[in-house]
């Protein structure tokens, strides 16, 4: 005799709600991500970190939402046409969005990768295999440092020299400019707007690693409008040369600052940005692949630990963060890489 077993719907649980419709393209599933409430690694704190999933994109990172959004912005105004290469250096994570994108969209894609050593095995193998073309430039000055984070903002620039140069001698190439591309940041005033809308507008603390600057500008733009009050803090890895402080202005030339620049010299912005060590930001990592079960990055655990120590910080309130990208691309060798 089998056993009868009756499946109930769980309370609150309207079927309307957990209709799935089919999506005419992957790009469709880019953005709108849920986001969960911590609780195993802020327990002994007695504070509230909430973690917008980015990793859920389908090229597994954040930077899905900016390479569509970049690439949709160039083809409407006609500067980025069938044909056309789009290049771009990176430390990984928009050189695969971006090789996820225009090659779906029918482009040639070549990627600068500037993750020093074994640190992008994971990130070139991605690249290729969605059809890009992946060139390595492996920065020897990186090899040595004691703390083995990478600042994306300073590595890439070999990288960019390049792109600026191959985007001069060639009218069929076409440069992302992640850096310094204003639908970088428009891309996320819709995250913004997406984590105003998934918690009420109830925050206390927004924090991001910075990269690029991108991330943290456009939803710290959305955040403020929404309320002056909230605090907005970026996180830098240790190893960043160039310390960077909210109204000190930061180099700008044709491949350095843009977005950065930009961010740390308006006014009221961004309230700090604090550095954190290699090894502060892989053991929180860990703890959230352990504890929370959350297979996020390397950055996502950077950006856990500054939101739980700024939520400590204040006493009470919300702190919110995003996990920028998947725990896939850290498996040959885990650092923090912006």
């Amino acid at each position: 005799m089998y056993p009868i077993i009756l499946f109930r719907r769980a309370k609150n649980v309207n079927a309307r709600d957990i209709e799935m419709k089919v999506a005419e393209s992957i790009l469709e599933l880019i953005g709108n991500n849920p986001m969960v409430a911590l609780h195993e690694v802020v327990k002994d704190s007695g504070v509230s970190v909430l973690a917008k999933l980015e990793y859920f994109n389908p090229s597994g990172s954040i930077k899905d939402r900016i390479a569509l959004r970049m690439i949709e912005e160039a083809e409407k105004n006609g500067i980025l046409k069938p044909g056309n290469t789009i290049v771009e250096s990176s430390t990984g994570n928009t050189g695969i969005a971006l090789s996820f994108v225009g090659t779906l969209k029918g482009y040639r894609v070549a990627i600068y990768e500037t993750t020093p050593g074994k640190m992008g095995k994971e990130r070139r193998n991605i690249m290729r295999n969605y059809g890009a073309e992946v060139h390595t430039l492996s920065p020897e000055d990186l090899q040595e440092l004691r703390d083995r984070s990478v600042a994306g903002a300073e590595v890439e620039l070999p990288g960019r020299q390049i792109c600026l140069e191959l985007e001069r001698s060639n009218p069929m190439v076409w440069w992302a400019r992640q850096f310094s591309n204003p639908y970088n940041v428009m891309a996320h005033k819709d995250t913004g707007r997406e984590i105003l809308q998934q918690v009420d507008g109830d925050i206390d603390v927004f924090v991001a690693s910075i990269g690029t600057g991108g991330t943290l500008m456009g939803i710290a733009e959305v955040l403020k409008e929404n309320d002056p009050k909230i605090r907005v803090v970026g996180v830098q890895p240790a190893s960043s040369a160039i310390q960077m402080t909210p109204g000190v202005s930061y180099p700008r030339s044709e491949i350095k600052g843009g977005i950065i620049s930009d961010m740390l010299e308006s006014r009221g912005l961004i309230d700090a940005v604090v550095k954190i060590s290699d090894l502060e930001a892989v053991e929180m990592t860990h703890r959230l692949w352990r504890e929370e079960g959350l297979f996020a990055g390397v950055s996502s655990g950077a950006n856990v630990l500054v939101a739980l120590r700024e939520a400590e910080r204040l006493g009470k309130g919300k702190a919110v963060t995003v996990l920028p990208d998947s725990g896939d691309r850290y498996l040959t060798d885990m650092h923090y890489i912006t």
